[in-house]
């Protein structure tokens, strides 16, 4: 954030570094882990799931191979197919029937399978020549469901996919998110196993619609990083309008050295759409092709932020989740209840919940810590809190003028003293109501708290 006044109106701001801030004296931000859960029986099971909310409830799209299928196990090879999951709540699934393929040994409620939609495909080059042969877009096929008013019934449901088989990333469109079509028979991303460190595209390739940018944004996976690493699993970023015809890749990589990034997992956070929020896999082939989950995010989508580069789910205990490429999160969360979220893994019959606004806060320990926000201004009529403290811990806010001088009926003292646990602690100052002069013209506010966690603060 430069020097201008921030503008808050409407906005929920979440905490893990020091954007909001312009002090901050014995508080640290911490990470929160999720916690494993058994998943609900119906749980798919599978490549790159994707999750996604509907008018109808959530959705779960998945990639699996055939059990009777002996032939090579090249990506996208004649065995894959792609099938879905349905749930009203996002926690109990169920398969729908449509056996599409009723001669062919796949589940019924496979969608896509086999060369579906390779038909005129334009024939691409491949200058290294390794990667001649079957063209599926089964691999890693990726919807998303846009709602936004006026978007013609048929292209209600998006999707990309494709691999270097095909030749580049292709777009979808569907009415329904079942029955499908192809855009284009050019890719909007073609591959080139020589550009810059070679587009690889073979993983969970990821577009979405920004309301912060206004516009379609697509995370693709490549083979370099924006400081010109070659040879890193990392990915870039393209946008678009019309969801066809896209910029040229903007090269991100926030890769540690000699770190793979697999996938992003990059996507708004509904209760604050300006931060896209990833849970991407990191990728150890030395270790026997090992994987963890870390923690990515990008404020409105300028450049990724990793204050936490760490591990943010481990593998434990279960020898499985220590196999070759086992840790991968669906892209997409659930809003389970008002308090939790829920996360799931692509291949284990879990699920990780997490405290909703849960992935980072603002803490402090057994020590008083303090803080003092940047200037900020908006339109809006109350401020809402999302924090927990322990039994011996408390939380204080005054709102203060631009200098930082405490205004008057709305110091500490006015503000009282807040413990317990809450998503959704409305701060008040004795039942006064904020200063539409002040809140519209510019105001900071200055925070005191002991064993305490913030998680978020909203403009409402």
């Amino acid at each position: 954030m430069n020097d201008a006044i921030y503008d808050v109106s409407g906005r929920r701001e979440l905490f893990y570094d020091d954007f909001m801030l312009e002090s901050r004296d014995g508080l640290e931000f911490r990470l929160h882990t999720p916690v494993e859960r058994p998943a609900d029986p119906g749980k798919p099971s599978g490549a790159y799931l994707t999750l996604l909310r509907n008018d109808r409830g959530y959705r779960m799209y998945y990639r699996r191979t055939r059990p009777d299928y002996d032939g090579p196990k090249t990506n996208g090879n004649p065995g894959e197919y792609v099938a879905v999951a349905e749930s009203p709540d996002g926690i109990v699934w169920n398969a729908p029937e449509f056996n599409f393929f009723p001669n062919d040994n796949v589940p019924k409620n496979t969608i896509i399978y086999g060369k579906m939609f390779t038909e005129d495909v334009v024939e691409q080059s491949d200058p290294l020549g390794k990667h001649k042969g079957f063209m599926s877009f089964t691999h890693n096929f990726v919807p998303i469901y846009d709602d936004r008013p006026g978007v013609p019934a048929d292209e209600r449901y998006k999707a990309v996919s494709g691999i270097l088989q095909t030749g580049g990333l292709y777009t979808f469109h569907s009415a329904d998110g079942i029955v499908w079509k192809r855009c284009d028979a050019f890719p909007i991303v073609k591959y080139d196993a020589l550009a810059l460190g070679g587009h690889a595209l073979d993983s969970q390739n990821i577009a979405f619609y920004s309301e912060v940018e206004k516009c379609f944004v697509l995370y693709f996976r490549v083979w370099r990083t924006a400081d010109g690493r070659k040879g890193l699993r990392s990915f870039a970023k393209c946008v678009s309008q019309d969801f066809r015809h896209w910029s040229d890749p903007e090269y991100i990589g926030p890769n540690r050295e000699n770190e793979h990034l697999y996938v992003s997992g990059l996507k708004p956070y509904e209760r604050a759409p300006q931060y896209y929020i990833g849970a991407a896999t990191r990728f150890f082939q030395q270790r026997g092709a090992a994987t963890d989950i870390t923690l990515l995010s990008s404020r409105e989508g300028r450049g990724i932020q990793r204050p936490f580069p760490g591990a943010w789910i481990v593998p434990g205990l279960d020898p499985v989740r220590w196999g070759n490429r086992s840790n991968y999160i669906a892209w997409g969360m659930v809003q389970s209840t008002k308090e939790e979220l829920t996360l799931y893994p692509s291949h284990q019959q879990l699920r990780f919940t997490l405290r909703t606004d849960g992935f980072t806060s603002l803490a402090a320990g057994v020590a008083p810590g303090e803080c003092l926000t940047k200037v900020l201004k908006g339109d809006f009529k109350r401020i809402e809190l999302n924090l927990a403290t322990s039994a011996a811990g408390d939380f204080q806010m005054e709102l203060c003028d631009p200098a930082g001088e405490p205004l008057s009926g709305f110091t500490f003292e006015d503000c009282g003293t807040f413990y317990g646990d809450t998503v959704d602690h409305e701060a008040g100052w004795g039942g006064r109501e904020l200063p539409a002069e002040v809140i519209n013209s510019g105001f900071r506010l200055r925070i005191r708290m002991t064993e305490c966690d913030l998680y978020s603060i909203a403009f409402l």
